[in-house]
């Protein structure tokens, strides 16, 4: 009985092993209703800041209507995390509208923190972003609509595809300015 009892225990627990583990997977895509969304065109880019060099992770993340109302978006928030890093985070305010069965683009980026000694910031030396965006709005229907999306970054982003999205729309989360009367 003992045996068995181990056995069970032992069973549960790579059961929960094994799925807590399926949940950190790189994930890319997804549809959290009425959205559905894909990380697309992912890149690792060197860029000279102050005279030193820093890496971006940068993407695409599209976003398309697919429950047949158009949404208007006037909140995205971003959040980022970073294994042995900080995690950082922005909340933009605005309109960004998608109409049924529409999508657009957000371009986004991250800083990568590498450890000192790393050298460079690819394959294992990369530290896996996490990111959450939320975005909230109405339907057409004046209900509230409230999506979150999490993504997994892979650490060492594949090769360029052949096709992007960058035929896309593309939205921007900086708000226009506010434009004062002419002056005489």
């Amino acid at each position: 009985m003992r045996d068995t009892c181990r056995l069970a225990v032992v069973a549960l627990t790579v059961l929960l092993l094994v799925a807590a583990c399926a949940t950190l997977g790189t994930r890319l895509e997804g549809r959290s209703d009425p959205i559905a969304w894909q990380a697309t065109d992912l890149a690792l880019v060197p860029r000279e800041v102050g005279g030193r060099t820093l890496w971006y992770y940068t993407f695409e993340l599209l976003v398309r209507e697919v429950g047949g109302t158009g949404v208007t978006f006037n909140e995205i928030q971003t959040a980022i995390y970073q294994p042995g890093t900080g995690s950082g985070g922005t909340r933009f305010r605005g309109v960004w509208r998608l109409d049924a069965n529409d999508e657009f683009r957000i371009p986004l980026q991250s800083t990568l923190s590498c450890h000192p000694t790393a050298g460079n910031c690819l394959g294992p030396n990369v530290p896996i972003p996490l990111w959450r965006i939320r975005m909230n709005g109405t339907d057409d229907r004046k209900q509230p609509v409230a999506v979150v999306i999490d993504l997994t970054l892979p650490a060492d982003p594949p090769a360029p595809p052949t096709t992007t999205s960058k035929s896309v729309r593309a939205i921007s989360l900086t708000p226009p300015t506010q434009a004062g009367p002419p002056t005489k």
